[in-house]
Parts: C-alpha cells; structure tokens; sequence
C-alpha cells in the first residue's frame, strides 16, 4: 500500500512512523486525562499530523486518483491523463505533501473532544476515519500538490479516537452545532467507508449498519422516488448509494482541455 513500484521506499515507517508514535501518545494523553487541557504545544501539533495522515493515507485515497483518471480518459477520448508518473507514486507523493497542507489548515481551527458518557452508545470508525463537513456545504480547495487529490479546508474534522472519544478541528460555531455533526459521525462512516467499519460492540456496529440503510433510502427518495417503487424496495432494505460518475459540461470540457493541455505540456 505505501511502496513506491520497482521496489522502491516503503513510506509506512520512513514517514508514518514517527506521526503513528506521537500521535497515539497524544491521544492516550487525552483518554488518560479525559481532556485537552493538559496537551502541550507539541502534542497538538502531533495530533495534527496524525489527523493529516489519516486523511490522506486511506485506500480510498488511491481508488478515487483512479476512479478521477478514470473519468478524465472517458471525458476526452484518453487524450489525458492526470498521472504525472505512476499511480502508486502520484498517491504516495500527494500523501507527503498532502500531509503539510492539511497540518496548516488545523493549525488554524480551533480543537475539543466530545465524550459519550452512556455506556450504550460508543463511536464507530470506519477505513476512512476522519469525517469532514461544511456547515454551508460550500468548501474550498489548494491544489498546490500532486496530482489530482485537494486539500480542502473543511470546516468541521472529526476522528474517533476511542470509542467514547471523537477528536474534533473545527472553525468557529455554536456547541450545538459541533454537537449535532459529532452525533452524525456514525452514520457518516458507514456512508464514506470503502471496506470496513469496525464498533467496539457487535450491537452498535447493527444499529449504525440499519441506521446508515435507512439514510439510502432516504437519499434516494429525496431524489428519485420512482427508482423505489420501480424495484420496490423498502424502507430499511440493505441498500447502498454508488459512487457518482463524473460528467463534465462542454464549457466545463473546454476549461478542463486547457489546464489538462498545459499540464501535459509542463507548463
């Protein structure tokens, strides 16, 4: 998963190892503690590029650099591509300077952990741990690393930490509002999982799974109730929202030949 291809450097010690053993001291610190308060400068930034890494480390990562070549080579008759080099390599080295960016972005949200106290509800992750939200549902993006995969400064990052701890960067709003994204975090991992989510008991990851079903169906009905009645499901069927296939616009094609002619041009 992080070698580069021909046998080259495996990053899974070199870079992550050191942000892997800082990173869950820090968030040991933090579970022994039941708090924040007592994390030092360090620690914070620590936290930060452990949260980095799990954005950008995630197998999905790599599956939507291809998915996105993908589409690029429907779009225009594969007169593109967004590869630079390999896809392997192009994934490792966003990751590298993916990490950096978003280590920028937390630095300026403000941080905090909400802590489930009932004993019956506990934090479920996913392969994709990290959750990130807008509160206006716009967002914007620095496309300053290679290739194809943006940083985006979200306003809301959570990532469970434990099963009663969710870490949250956020920018500034309402306790109600951090309150109420932090109470979606489990349906959110079901929804952005590519494999696997994991619960710390076989009856929460249940629930979450039905609940998560449930959100399908609602999200299909909200957009093509037709499509229900048409294959007649139900509402808490297992059923699962595929990835949308991109599609571009002719002026969207046109914008996108420019840069993609630039780019292969090393301009």
């Amino acid at each position: 998963m992080y070698r580069y291809a021909n046998e080259g450097p495996c990053i899974e010690k070199s870079f992550f190892g050191e942000i892997d053993d800082l990173g869950i001291v820090a968030i040991d610190n933090i579970i022994r503690g039941a708090s924040i308060n007592t994390l030092t400068s360090d620690d914070h930034r620590n936290l930060r590029r452990f949260v980095s890494a799990q954005i950008l480390r995630v197998p999905v990562t790599l599956k939507q650099l291809e998915e996105f070549e993908e589409d690029i080579s429907v779009a225009f008759n594969g007169d593109y591509s967004v590869i630079k080099n390999d896809l392997q390599a192009d994934f490792l080295n966003s990751i590298l300077k993916g990490v950096g960016l978003y280590e920028s972005l937390l630095a300026k949200k403000d941080m905090t952990v909400m802590f489930f106290k009932d004993p019956a509800n506990s934090f479920i992750i996913g392969d994709v741990p990290v959750i990130q939200r807008n509160y206006d549902g716009k967002s914007t993006s620095q496309l300053g690393h290679s290739p194809a995969i943006p940083v985006v400064d979200w306003d809301f990052i959570a990532l469970p930490i434990s099963p009663k701890y969710l870490l949250i960067y956020y920018k500034k709003t309402s306790h109600d509002e951090i309150k109420l994204l932090a109470s979606e975090n489990n349906d959110w991992q079901f929804i952005q999982s590519d494999t696997f989510v994991y619960a710390h008991a076989h009856e929460q990851l249940s629930l979450g799974l039905k609940e998560y079903h449930k959100n399908c169906y609602r999200y299909i009905e909200s957009i093509d109730p037709e499509y229900l009645k048409k294959y007649s499901i139900k509402f808490g069927d297992k059923i699962e929202v595929a990835r949308p296939i991109m599609a571009f616009t002719d002026a969207a094609k046109e914008q996108m030949r420019s840069l993609l002619s630039q780019a292969s041009k090393g301009e």
